[in-house]
């Protein structure tokens, strides 16, 4: 346990300290004892007082001289009580080499673990360590190292959603599998829409959410799924003609109007139309939504949905509810 903590990184920044502020004490407390006990011992020979100035001259001499050798003593108890020499060990690696070491052994690891895997979440937990290393030749290295594994996993997403793509066939009828050509999202009639479970409305939305994604990027289907089904609700209530099932808003030339309120509701012809514009949605508003889009971008569904609240108003809940929908039912399976 104790050699574990001796190998993290931050741990070692604190020791580091800390031993900087032991070495200012040992240093500063006798140099400034000593210079009291030279005004005292001065003050006190001019007003004739000589037996009681070499008195305390030699007390404060001795207490500067424990106070340098304090840190001394417990190294040498350290040493005799630490037999396997761990707590001293942890001491002595406590420098900017020692810590420069402890990041370059968690970056090899995260780089080996990143270049097995090719996905993001690998590549950006290496990513955070290398940045915390000081400027250094090593640092260098990692940083080319991870520039050619960003590269890597670009291309491994892609081929991983081509061949998805390839190995998904459209229905004809309810898709299972998250699976409709763009021609059949747009002719699905309301009524057969509101009559789908949970899961076939998931799936629906999820085929006219990839096809829109894998063209254009922007939200990420688990997003845009998590979204339909709590505005909806589950495809079930949203207001007929509309086509909308992620509550965007209009004006007074859109329609219709919802019932009883200032704000209109966007009508749509079909659900593909109102899927596209609730992903322009986020690019006109790429200003506001700029982390949003960013952790979409590197496939951060989690973390893109704490950046929602401007959709609903700036309501502290409306993200959270989200990432609870994306982890129930797994949304993310949806993102590649």
């Amino acid at each position: 346990m104790i050699l574990d903590m001796c190998a993290e990184p931050n741990v070692l920044k604190v020791m580091r300290i800390v031993k900087t502020v032991i070495t200012f004490i040992k240093i500063m407390v006798p140099i400034l004892l000593l210079v009291s006990a030279s005004m005292t011992f001065m003050k006190a020979v001019a007003d004739g007082e000589k037996n009681k100035a070499v008195q305390a001259l030699i007390r404060k001499i001795v207490a500067a001289a424990a106070i340098f050798l304090i840190p001394t003593f417990v190294g040498i108890i350290f040493k005799l009580v630490d037999q396997d020499k761990v707590y001293y060990a942890c001491l002595e690696n406590a420098t900017k080499e020692g810590i420069n070491a402890a990041y370059a052994e968690q970056v090899e690891y995260y780089i080996i673990n990143a270049k097995s895997t090719l996905v993001e979440s690998t590549y950006y937990a290496a990513r955070s360590v290398v940045d915390e290393m000081d400027d250094s030749p090593e640092k260098q290295k990692y940083e080319k190292e991870l520039e050619q594994i960003k590269k890597d996993v670009v291309a491994a997403n892609k081929e991983r959603r081509e061949k998805k793509m390839e190995a998904s066939k459209p229905s004809t009828g309810i898709s299972t599998t998250g699976e409709y050509t763009p021609v059949e999202a747009m002719d699905m009639e309301e009524a057969k829409v509101k009559a789908m479970s949970k899961q076939e409305c998931m799936d629906y939305v999820a085929s006219m959410a990839r096809d829109i994604y894998f063209k254009n990027g922007g939200v990420l289907p688990s997003i845009t799924v998590a979204q339909a089904v709590l505005e909806s609700g589950y495809c079930k209530h949203f207001i007929n003609g509309t086509h909308n099932l992620y509550g965007l808003r209009g004006y007074p030339g859109n329609k219709p109007k919802v019932y009883g309120s200032k704000n209109y509701l966007r009508g749509f012809d079909n659900f593909y139309e109102a899927t596209y514009y609730h992903y322009k949605y986020f690019e006109n508003y790429r200003n506001v939504y700029a982390n949003f889009l960013n952790d979409c971008a590197n496939h951060r569904a989690l973390e893109a949905a704490s950046y929602l609240h401007a959709y609903a108003g700036g309501s502290k809940t409306y993200g959270p509810t989200i990432q609870q929908l994306i982890r129930q039912y797994n949304l993310t399976k949806y993102d590649y």
